[in-house]
């Protein structure tokens, strides 16, 4: 096989190889999160769906809508809440945790002698 036809093979698998590149996604590193999820969901059954609760919502007179509102805002306000109730347990865990840790460090293990 002469250099010629290794130089010929070369270049048609980097052909082949930008070819098969071109459609596939960037990786996960340099491709944001939307984009990387929009792989492992249906648009069309999304978009159906919330065509239907817009529908519904419309559809509804006008002391429904309010009370609709009402009951999201409701169960909104409570889960903003519990999440910060999980974050404020989180913090005071960590802060006893190093409490705990300075107690043990300075007053329970023996001080080696100088």
């Amino acid at each position: 096989m002469n250099p010629q036809e290794n130089q010929d093979y070369n270049r048609r698998l980097q052909d082949l190889e930008a070819e098969l590149n071109k459609d596939r996604p960037l990786s996960s590193v340099e491709t944001p999160f939307w984009q990387a999820l929009d792989r492992y969901i249906n648009r069309s059954q999304v978009e159906a769906i919330r065509t239907r609760v817009v529908n519904w919502f419309n559809s509804l007179p006008t002391p429904g809508k309010v009370t609709v509102v009402a009951i999201a805002a409701i169960v909104g306000i409570s889960l903003f809440l519990s999440v910060l109730q999980l974050v404020a347990s989180l913090m005071s865990l960590a802060i006893l945790g190093v409490i705990l840790y300075l107690v043990y460090k300075f007053f329970v293990t023996p001080q080696s002698p100088k």
